[in-house]
């Protein structure tokens, strides 16, 4: 990385990319190392598919694991505030009844 203009190279399907980087150079690398990993998933099932459409089909399968992540996490999240409130309607319950008893 070239410390005055954060360059960054990295290399995705054995091509080197310089990127403009602010933020964590090694969080940088290892979207990139991601990026490779999904083109040569592809590459090895399809060897004979032009770069473009390892690309796209990389891409694609990149945004279908996000999707399937953000449907997994907001059902994650529809649980818990669940709990929360079922929890929180227990303790009202405790604790009214704790109040009553001592009366």
């Amino acid at each position: 990385m070239n410390g005055d203009r954060n360059i960054l190279k990295v290399n995705i399907f054995g091509t080197d990319y310089p990127l403009k980087v602010s933020s964590d150079v090694e969080y940088v690398n290892s979207v990139a190392r991601f990026v490779d990993t999904k083109m040569k998933e592809i590459h090895s099932v399809k060897p004979n598919l032009p770069l473009h459409q390892i690309a796209i089909l990389a891409a694609l399968n990149i945004a279908d694991e996000m999707f399937q992540n953000k449907k997994i996490a907001k059902k994650k999240n529809l649980y818990f505030e669940e709990n929360i409130h079922l929890l929180t309607k227990k303790l009202e319950l405790g604790i009214k009844k704790l109040t009553e008893e001592q009366k």
